[in-house]
């Protein structure tokens, strides 16, 4: 298949998808599953995956059991986890997806409502090219901050030296590693590229471990609503110390979290 994602969207039977952002490690994409579709059960064996459901209502499936979903959900999913995303609300779901390793076809389908059951990731046949519309983050500099909006949340890719710098931001907002992360004073890796953590997690794990390399963060949080009732916030911490900026909200459902092991 054409190595260069960053330039198509792949149409799937339950809906498409195209890559949002990759680096050496750590590839973000985009998914739309229409109503009542649903991907095939699989997993990748060789690379972790990070779940954010940023719209509407989904059941999670693996191989004995499931777990309903509701915007705004994030999770984590182990390698050889076989899993199964299906779009319960009538408008369908939008999914934000990280891999990490970037290895697209890295994939095993044990079972597909398509006829895809054992078959390798689609081919050229299911190739078309990128729309205007669609949203791709750039990379971001050490002191600068890209704003992205999709659907009601606002999405900032940024650079952070000091992660003492989050401290006073909404616990309750998305974070994705894309470059660096925690580490512990002997070198193991606590955070690493392509987690997805809230806000709260990050912050209270950074009490404890360091981030020697900095950090290279996606932050997702609400739009417009949302970031008013920060922005006062961010002033003050501006004014006291020159910190950078953050954004919003989710929560994982407390059973899901126990199951994948998703702090």
């Amino acid at each position: 298949m054409n190595d260069d994602y960053q330039k198509i969207i792949v149409n799937k039977p339950w809906g498409y998808e195209y890559l949002m952002y990759q680096n050496d490690m750590v590839g973000i994409w985009y998914l739309h599953i229409n109503h009542r579709a649903k991907t095939s059960l699989h997993c990748h064996p060789r690379k972790k995956t990070g779940l954010i459901l940023l719209s509407g209502e989904a059941t999670l499936s693996f191989l004995n059991d499931s777990v309903n979903l509701k915007s705004p959900s994030k999770l984590m999913i182990r390698e050889g986890l076989f899993h199964s995303t299906e779009a319960v609300s009538p408008e369908g779901v939008a999914v934000i997806e990280v891999e990490t390793p970037r290895e697209k076809d890295n994939l095993v389908r044990l079972e597909d409502a398509y006829g895809r059951k054992e078959k390798p990731y689609e081919g050229a046949e299911a190739i078309v090219p990128l729309k205007e519309d669609c949203i791709q983050l750039s990379p971001p500099k050490k002191g600068e901050k890209r704003h992205y909006s999709l659907h009601k949340w606002t999405l900032s890719v940024e650079q952070i030296e000091e992660v003492s710098y989050l401290r006073n931001r909404d616990p309750a907002e998305i974070i994705v590693v894309l470059e660096g992360g925690l580490v512990s004073r002997t070198g193991e890796p606590i955070v690493a590229p392509g987690d997805v953590v809230s806000m709260s997690t990050l912050n209270r794990l950074a009490e404890t471990f360091s981030a020697p390399q900095g950090i290279s963060l996606l932050i997702i949080g609400r739009g417009e609503g949302g970031r008013d009732r920060i922005k006062e916030a961010r002033h003050r911490e501006r004014k006291e110390r020159g910190s950078p900026e953050v954004r919003h909200l989710t929560v994982s459902p407390k059973q899901f979290r126990r199951r994948v092991g998703l702090a």
